[in-house]
């Protein structure tokens, strides 16, 4: 798996991230653990949790799989959203919530109203902070996490002074290697404006729909800049409009001839080819965590970063002719 400087004092990472948001919430442990094995004996080195993730079990669990390898990995986690303590009953029934996703992929959305009541989220204060980062290394059994985000904070958390300040003090103490914010574009491209020099590393939803905080970053803090990109197929929906855009775009005659060749068969590896690519080689991210937790994902994933059918040409091509056909779609939309 191709490494990447991350620019903290040459520390490396892989190209491709392991997220954790599933783990020990949508995926069991077991399910989990084998998921984390496949990822790491295929030369992950990034794995990126949260204190809300898998109902606040999913950080134990990494912690227990990364035992033992915690000097060979980049450990990312988040604070600011807080799991509910869970009930026993509540505990019970998640085994029978996973099932019910795995055979009726349209109950997500109910699904996931009801876990977004088990967590409290917009908790940026220094306590919290202090008590998350507690709770976080000792279940990632470590002494040290390389980077820490807020989680989805509102903008106006930019304008705490005294939360920035208590987060620079955990690098100082050792407790992190560099701090940082994982939000919505909106937020991203504030913290971008505002220029701190504590806030260097960010986490950002990033598709072939939306890479505006890509091109902000493109120059922004040099090589000293942690750039992580999640969510690049833009969920189930992104997915599907970006397989009926490529299968247009191959019946094309003003698509070049070769790349029409190579669209040819629009499946769930080409996808993951350009989609990947195009994020980390146009938006110039170093590190992208698409989801991973079925054996097949992880192949494609893999594969299209490492050995790619298209250069760095056609994939700036197919960038442009794809955001070209977006536009054009929601300029239709919106005179309907």
């Amino acid at each position: 798996m191709r490494q990447v400087d991350l620019g903290i004092d040459g520390m490396r990472a892989s190209t491709l991230g392991f997220g954790c948001a599933a783990v020990m919430g949508r995926v069991g442990r077991n399910g989990s653990l084998t998921a984390l094995g496949a990822a790491y004996d295929a030369g992950i080195t990034f794995y990126d949790t949260a204190r809300s993730y898998g109902y606040g079990e999913s950080e134990a669990l990494l912690g227990e799989f990364l035992r033992g390898r915690r000097q060979s990995v980049v450990i990312s986690t988040k604070f600011g959203i807080v799991p509910v303590p869970q009930s026993r009953i509540k505990n019970a029934v998640k085994p029978f919530a996973r099932k019910v996703l795995s055979v009726l992929p349209s109950a997500r959305k109910a699904v996931q109203r009801q876990i977004g009541a088990q967590f409290l989220k917009d908790h940026f204060t220094v306590e919290v902070l202090r008590d998350s980062v507690a709770t976080s290394l000792r279940k990632l059994r470590t002494d040290y996490v390389d980077l820490l985000f807020m989680h989805s904070p509102p903008v106006t958390v930019l304008q705490q002074d005294d939360l920035l300040d208590a987060m620079q003090r955990l690098v100082e103490e050792g407790k992190a290697r560099r701090i940082g914010i994982s939000a919505d574009p909106p937020v991203i491209e504030a913290a971008i404006a505002k220029g701190s020099d504590r806030l260097r590393s960010f986490q950002f939803p990033c598709s072939l729909f939306d890479m505006r905080v890509a091109d902000r970053l493109r120059h922004y803090g040099g090589d000293n800049t942690v750039k992580v990109a999640n969510h690049p197929f833009g969920g189930l929906s992104g997915a599907a409009t970006t397989m009926e855009v490529l299968k247009s775009l191959a019946r094309d005659s003003n698509t070049p001839a070769e790349l029409r060749d190579k669209l040819r068969i629009v499946d769930e590896s080409l996808l993951a080819d350009i989609v990947l690519n195009t994020i980390v080689l146009g938006g110039n991210i170093q590190t992208v965590i698409p989801s991973m937790m079925s054996p097949s994902h992880l192949k494609s994933n893999i594969a299209a970063v490492e050995h790619s059918r298209f250069t760095a040409e056609e994939i700036q091509w197919l960038r442009a002719a794809i955001e070209s056909s977006v536009r054009h779609r929601d300029i239709q939309d919106g005179s309907e």
